[in-house]
């Protein structure tokens, strides 16, 4: 049985780091049909950083009532967006995210990243290489095909600017401005980001609702039934119209 939800809320998504938006194809099936669902798909060929993307996904935004949803990579999007408090927003969930680097003692490598990157690793070998901390005891053959396919998408350059960008990103001092209901979607076994994000958005976010949902770094994909009961149940509660 579904959660109850306001069909007038558009649902808005914006995908992980390979930002094809592909891999959200498991939670878009899952959730109701009678809800009005739109993925943000970013360049795959352009070294964008979240300043440009920021750009891009606002020129795409509407005055009509919608909720707003960043997986991981794109978290910081999300609040970004929030925070310039868009006509149409209603509310905000984060999955599996962070406002600022979740993995600070890593900060180091930035300056290597663009080299091991761009050495234009073959796409099975990085989805071999990256899918125990994405998936983890969760992965099968089809989740493992379906991010290589994503991956292929995806340039190096784009990838080393990303990864970059996850390094050095701190998105805290925008959390103040953010005036709508957040939700976060936490995995309970997530290897990417620590337990710990969410609670540091929580300092600024002290009305932020936590879901703890069973699975991997990559939660909506692997239990993206859950995931859209928690989603609906969180738009049921909002209002449609603006207050």
């Amino acid at each position: 049985m579904t959660a109850p939800f306001h069909p007038v809320l558009r649902l808005v998504l914006l995908p992980g780091m390979d930002g094809t938006g592909d891999l959200l194809a498991p939670l878009v099936n899952a959730l109701a049909p009678s809800m009005q669902v739109e993925v943000v798909r970013y360049p795959g060929h352009e070294a964008l950083g979240y300043d440009d993307l920021h750009t891009f996904i606002l020129a795409r935004m509407t005055t009509a009532p919608f909720v707003l949803l960043g997986e991981s990579f794109s978290g910081p999007l999300a609040i970004s967006i929030a925070a310039t408090r868009p006509a149409g927003l209603r509310g905000v969930i984060l999955s599996c995210t962070f406002a600022r680097n979740p993995r600070p003692a890593f900060s180091f490598v930035s300056h290597f990243v663009d080299n091991w990157v761009s050495r234009k690793i073959p796409p099975h070998m990085l989805t071999r290489l990256v899918s125990p901390f994405l998936l983890g005891r969760f992965a099968s053959t089809p989740l493992r095909s379906a991010l290589e396919q994503a991956l292929r998408q995806l340039s190096p350059q784009a990838m080393a600017r990303r990864a970059q960008e996850v390094l050095r990103v701190d998105m805290r001092d925008k959390l103040k401005l953010l005036r709508v209901p957040v939700m976060y979607l936490q995995a309970t076994q997530d290897h990417v980001v620590p337990a710990s994000a969410a609670e540091s958005l929580r300092q600024d976010l002290p009305a932020m609702e936590i879901v703890k949902l069973r699975g991997p770094h990559c939660l909506l994909q692997v239990s993206p039934a859950p995931a859209a009961l928690a989603i609906q149940s969180f738009c049921g509660k909002l209002r449609p119209a603006a207050s």
